[in-house]
């Protein structure tokens, strides 16, 4: 199975409101909460360890954890196609 083309219009069910919160942990890293959550989920929360340099303030940490966080999604999304084509090539 070929990789599927992302839509163009994504449906309101699957729209996604996310917050983020960072909390100082251990000097130089915070912890930053995610909540999300859409139609089909109605909660999905975590929490993730970063880096908090120097001068940074709380939006630039929440930021960087959430660009972080999308990349992991891309590959887990990435992985879950892959298996998901070949269990149905599998039938």
């Amino acid at each position: 199975m070929a990789p599927r083309d992302p839509p163009q219009h994504t449906p309101e069910q699957l729209r996604w409101l996310v917050t983020a919160q960072a909390r100082p942990g251990d000097p130089g890293s915070a912890t930053v909460g995610v909540t999300a959550r859409n139609a089909m989920i109605p909660e999905l929360a975590f929490d993730m360890m970063v880096d908090w340099h120097p001068g940074a303030e709380a939006p630039d940490v929440e930021g960087r954890a959430l660009i972080i966080l999308s990349l992991l999604f891309k590959e887990l999304a990435a992985e879950c196609d892959r298996i998901a084509a070949t269990r149905f090539s599998e039938g």
